[in-house]
């Protein structure tokens, strides 16, 4: 079930040959190679080799911007007996039609040609270039499509998260989660969506790595047919710590974007806004922001409390965030990873008396929707009222941040239904003939400027939520 989306993606390799012959040929009078030779695997096998959650959609080219699908909201009605004359009544499937717009997900870079003049006994400094860049292309691509939220930043294509509306469900409702003793959990997703019609669809459960070692812990007994020279088939049993690949026939695939690995680090102020165009009157309120990065959503900052007294019931709370979310890397550079910001609310102290109030974009934009680069400025986020708006939709409005206990993290796991039409598998996207090798991922050579040589990566796609019911997501469980 795994080998399917793979083939279906190296297969475009095969249908573009010429297009592959011409842009990598230095023949004279063809206008010369257009990529390095040696990006030609990187390119056309970058989501089997960097996403194998991107490898299990159906990718669907289209033409224009804007996708349209029937949204299965409900089968037809139930009840088909009746007598041998009867007249038979016309029953139907409930169904929307839906639109969804393709985002434009793209990075520019350069190398200059005094570093490729320099190193080229060593290195091929712009294939390194460019396959750094196409690397973290594809970790943004799979970050809109489990975290994505076009509600909170219009320039997203909406993910898992946002579209699994129907279980997505806390393991345990307390403060750094609960470690699954058993296999139980696994069956409780799976049968729910078989009930609700996944049984014979493409499926597979996404987990951390770390929690795909408890899973397989926790399978004590293998048993294994195996044949023994003279004795025919022999029952061979071996005890726990079998790395577990699919459980019930479905694929199991490791991912690094559900489980937190660090807490807010920016300085995190709560203040009152103003006394007017809110809707807050005075008390003391407790908020909790929740960075969301390439590994997902992380750990909360420390919980601030804001008191107002402002004599009114329609004060405003702001929230600044100082060096928005930084990481130093080896030599103790500061760098910005964060993608998004969940701000959890309560108006009682602790973890699970607040619950998730408001997402936004780690970015801001100009008129042109250009983004902030790094966004290495400060934040701020002004808090208006209590109910939560679109950026939240209803089936998370009960989470509660995730948090440690024993030194272990909360996470997620999710069982993703990739059927196209009964399921949310679909990844529709476009790209114009002549300048990439047909795929999600494109490679445009741009214009050489200056000493410059410049390229781009991009891709026009979005998910398409077709129905959601038969996908469960669960969160607060932990590993150990």
């Amino acid at each position: 079930m795994r080998i399917q989306p793979i083939q279906q993606f190296n297969k475009y390799a095969s249908k573009n040959r010429s297009l592959i012959e011409k842009a990598l040929t230095t023949a004279t009078g063809v206008g010369g190679a257009l990529i390095p030779e040696n990006l030609e695997k990187i390119i056309t096998d970058t989501v089997i080799r960097l996403s194998p959650e991107l490898a299990m959609t159906l990718q669907k080219k289209i033409s224009g911007k804007t996708h349209e699908f029937n949204r299965l909201l409900q089968r037809p009605s139930r009840g088909g007996a009746m007598g041998e004359s009867s007249t038979t009544p016309t029953t139907n499937s409930k169904t929307a039609r839906a639109t969804v717009d393709l985002k434009i997900v793209k990075r520019k870079g350069k190398v200059t040609n005094f570093l490729i003049d320099t190193s080229e006994e060593y290195i091929d400094a712009a294939a390194y270039e460019m396959e750094n860049h196409i690397q973290a292309h594809v970790l943004d691509l799979i970050y809109y499509l489990i975290w994505g939220n076009a509600n909170a930043n219009a320039y997203e294509y909406s993910g898992l998260e946002q579209f699994v509306t129907s279980k997505h469900v806390a393991f345990s409702a307390a403060a750094g989660g609960a470690v699954p003793t058993d296999l139980n959990f696994l069956d409780t997703m799976l049968d729910w969506s078989n009930r609700k019609g996944g049984s014979r669809h493409t499926r597979a459960f996404l987990m951390s790595p770390e929690m795909l070692s408890k899973v397989s812990s926790l399978l004590t007994n293998v048993r294994l047919n195996q044949g023994l020279q003279g004795a025919g088939l022999t029952q061979v049993e071996i005890g726990g710590g079998w790395r577990l690949n699919a459980y019930r026939d479905i694929p199991i695939i490791e991912t690094t974007s559900l489980s937190p690995i660090e807490s807010l680090s920016s300085t995190v102020t709560v203040a009152t806004n103003g006394s007017t165009g809110g809707s807050f009157s005075n008390g003391t309120y407790y908020f909790y922001v929740s960075p969301i990065t390439y590994e997902g959503e992380q750990l909360p900052s420390a919980e601030k409390t804001v008191t107002l007294s402002g004599g009114t019931s329609t004060q405003q709370i702001k929230i600044d965030l100082d060096a928005p979310h930084g990481t130093t890397d080896y030599e103790g550079n500061s760098y910005y990873n964060v993608l998004g910001y969940k701000i959890y609310y309560g108006t009682s102290s602790g973890l699970t008396n607040c619950t998730l109030l408001k997402q936004v974009s780690a970015f801001t934009y100009d008129a042109e929707g250009t983004p902030d680069g790094d966004n290495g400025v400060d934040t701020s986020i002004v808090i208006l009222s209590a109910t939560p708006g679109s950026d939240v939709p209803s089936h998370m409005q009960s989470d509660i941040p995730l948090s440690s206990s024993g030194g272990v993290n909360s996470e997620s796991i999710i069982l993703w239904d990739n059927d196209p039409i009964q399921g949310l598998g679909k990844l529709p996207f476009t790209n114009k003939p002549g300048d990439r090798f047909e795929g999600l991922v494109v490679t445009k050579p741009l214009a050489e400027t200056d000493d410059f040589i410049n390229f781009l990566i991009k891709s026009y796609l979005a998910l398409t939520p077709a129905y959601e019911a038969t996908s469960y997501w669960l969160r607060n469980i932990r590993a150990s």
